[in-house]
């Protein structure tokens, strides 16, 4: 497995996945379901943790082969 820019390695695709994961959610749920800022936080802070343990998992698979 390459490291990438600056030797991250498996962290990198991670904190990619709940950055953009949390942001993109935590907009769209504000927007669409019209919830208020604490919910969309919420909502946000679950959908990235679900994107960091798909990244980690999907990391740890590319890694193995």
């Amino acid at each position: 497995m390459s490291e990438g820019v600056g030797g991250g390695g498996a962290f990198l695709p991670v904190l990619g996945a709940v950055v953009v994961s949390f942001a993109a959610i935590s907009l769209l749920s504000a927007v669409l379901f019209d919830v208020n800022s604490t919910q969309a936080v919420l909502i946000g802070g679950f959908g990235a943790v679900v994107a960091a343990v798909s990244a980690a998992v999907t990391t740890r698979r590319t890694a193995d082969d």
